[in-house]
């Protein structure tokens, strides 16, 4: 799969999820042979893979469209990532729509320091998401704050529902393996069972 297949091309009869990840720092290659393979490969054709450096505003313009139009509509983010989806998300709000589902994995730690990320709170979430999953680990010093409670992400009010998912020292989930998909033998079981089971699960519902 090579750079020019980041964008979906979905037969025309598809209805299911639109599904927008977005990358974190250096991390399109990663993303793109783990969580956008992964997503395609189990039916999901209107899967798009964006950059972090791109406008979180010319991201929203690609799904306006799909989420006046009725479909369901999916953020996923990685490092970076998991930042940038936040910011997605509040400008659909804007336009008074709502996302179904948003991930966000390792979007913390030192991923704060990123000057994209300076005076922006990664932890409050918007009311226009319905299901708010966060992931993080304990031995990511990349992408998981040290305190656990900063960790933490909080909705404005009970229309939001939302996780917060921690995999402890023990696990040894660190910054590449908590998006890797393959091969599966290198799946750590917690990722597979708490992120990759459980996000098929979660979009099966919105088909």
């Amino acid at each position: 799969m090579s750079f020019q297949h980041w964008q979906a091309n979905p037969a025309e009869n598809y209805h299911g999820p639109k599904i927008a990840l977005i990358h974190g720092l250096l991390a399109g290659s990663h993303m793109q042979r783990h969580l956008l393979q992964f997503l395609r490969e189990a039916g999901y054709q209107d899967s798009s893979l964006y950059s972090n450096h791109q406008r979180p505003a010319r991201i929203a313009i690609d799904l306006i469209a799909a989420a006046k139009a009725g479909r369901p509509i999916v953020l996923i983010g990685y490092s970076q990532g998991g930042s940038q989806v936040i910011k997605v998300a509040k400008i659909l709000q804007q336009h008074g729509l709502a996302c179904d589902l948003v991930v966000s994995l390792a979007a913390g730690g030192l991923g704060r320091l990123y000057p994209a990320q300076w005076g922006f709170n990664v932890r409050h979430i918007p009311a226009n998401i319905k299901r708010y999953l966060n992931y993080f680990a304990a031995v990511d010093h990349l992408g998981t704050d040290r305190k656990y409670h900063h960790n933490l992400a909080v909705a404005p009010g009970f229309s939001t529902h939302v996780e917060n998912i921690a995999y402890p020292p023990e696990s040894k989930v660190d910054h590449l393996s908590i998006v890797r998909c393959y091969p599966l033998e290198q799946v750590i079981p917690e990722v597979r069972n708490l992120f990759l089971e459980r996000l098929l699960n979660e979009l099966q519902t919105l088909k």
